[in-house]
């Protein structure tokens, strides 16, 4: 099935359904589905994996997977100290 097509089926197949906890399920699924694909290589900058890693950065966010902001910059500053140039 066509890209294109399979997603615009998903589209019109979720906006019927009503249940929750289903829709709940899907959205665990899909996240972890953009989770796997974000992780595989950093450096990759394609269009698709940058928009998966956002996607995966704002889903953190959501559920609070967030980092204290002098903790995240005394990290930053010890890794600048000791990475090998």
């Amino acid at each position: 099935m066509n890209p294109k097509v399979a997603k615009k089926t998903l589209h019109e197949l979720i906006d019927q359904i009503e249940d929750d906890e289903l829709l709940t399920l899907y959205v665990k699924l899909l996240e972890r589905e953009i989770e796997k694909t974000a992780s595989i290589d950093f450096f990759n900058t394609t269009e698709s994996n940058l928009v998966a890693r956002a996607r995966a950065s704002l889903n953190s966010v959501k559920e609070g997977k967030t980092r204290n902001i002098k903790d995240f910059k005394k990290d930053v500053e010890a890794w600048k100290k000791n990475r090998a140039i």
